[in-house]
């Protein structure tokens, strides 16, 4: 009988459960590796496609802010050396506003011009200091029934205003007639110009609505050969 056969076999025994537990240990260090390489796998996507969301809603945040600054005449000031216009709503007919910014060092002058088709015309202005000025131009009937034009400068405290009577022949049909109007908008939100620009702020013609029958109502086809055009921009004040 060979007395060494058991030991052989004990120690067989040993070594694979040796091997064994060895194999073990790996599987779950790899396991545990895998597992922590997937997690950091998710924690990517879930970050990356947050960060994705965030920013689509950044930019829809952003959109809908420039959007409500535009709406509601907020001036952008960007370059302090620029003169700065935006258009500020207003809900009255034949009125006007802007904020305006003026770069230190610079004076300007708010005009409005009123011009009948004849050639007359009447022209008011206002002075615009440095610094940020809201500019209101108005058409309006005074108390004794005259047509009247007017600018408002308002620069922090202090407020200004000039104001002219227009004759009755160039607005007494005005509220029967169709209008074309150009220059700054609402939607153009805050634009920038050099201090020596003339700066056109609006230009709106007016002519009367075409004549009707007076017993078919239908249009005559004749337009009146009146038109009123009125005009407001800027303009540098030279320094003496």
């Amino acid at each position: 009988m060979d007395t060494n056969e058991p030991h052989f076999s004990e120690a067989s025994e040993k070594t694979a459960s040796s091997a064994q537990n060895r194999w073990t240990s790996f599987s779950l260090l790899t396991i545990l590796l895998l597992l922590t390489i997937v997690a950091l796998g998710i924690s990517h996507v879930r970050m990356s496609w947050d960060l994705d969301e965030n920013n689509k809603a950044m930019a829809t945040m952003e959109a809908e802010l420039n959007k409500l600054r535009k709406e509601t005449g907020y001036i952008d000031i960007q370059d302090e050396s620029l003169v700065h216009v935006v258009t500020a709503p207003t809900h009255e007919d034949l009125i006007w506003r802007w904020k305006v910014f003026i770069p230190d060092g610079v004076t300007m002058r708010s005009m409005m011009r009123a011009k009948y088709l004849t050639g007359g015309s009447i022209t008011s202005g206002s002075r615009l200091e440095s610094g940020e000025n809201q500019i209101e131009l108005a058409i309006y009937r005074g108390p004794k029934g005259h047509w009247k034009q007017k600018i408002t400068i308002v620069n922090g405290p202090s407020k200004s205003s000039s104001s002219g009577t227009l004759p009755e022949e160039y607005m007494s049909w005005f509220n029967n007639a169709t209008t074309s109007t150009s220059g700054l908008t609402r939607t153009d939100g805050t634009k920038t110009f050099q201090p020596d620009e003339d700066i056109k702020l609006l230009t709106m013609t007016a002519r009367p609505n075409k004549k009707r029958d007076p017993e078919s109502g239908s249009s005559t086809g004749k337009q009146p050969d009146e038109s009123t055009e009125i005009t407001a921009w800027m303009t540098l004040v030279e320094k003496p």
